[in-house]
């Protein structure tokens, strides 16, 4: 796969969120955005079939659905 350099303008909260998750889990910050758009990638795929759902199962509140709003 071809890398590409992109530039980015984050505000301070997104980058910090992305450094500590870097941190606690021993990768890059880049390794880490390249995961968040991976995910929403993932995510916008499972929307677009009809009748998907996504569901966040919690030890302690159980069974969610996660709403995504346009």
């Amino acid at each position: 796969m071809k890398t590409i350099k992109l530039t980015v303008s984050l505000s301070e909260e997104v980058v910090r969120a992305l450094q500590e998750m870097a941190q606690e889990e021993g990768t890059s910050v880049t390794e880490q955005l390249r995961r968040a758009i991976s995910t929403q990638k993932w995510l916008h795929e499972v929307r677009k079939q009809r009748g998907a759902r996504v569901l966040i199962e919690d030890p302690e509140a159980g069974t969610r659905e996660v709403v995504f709003v346009k």
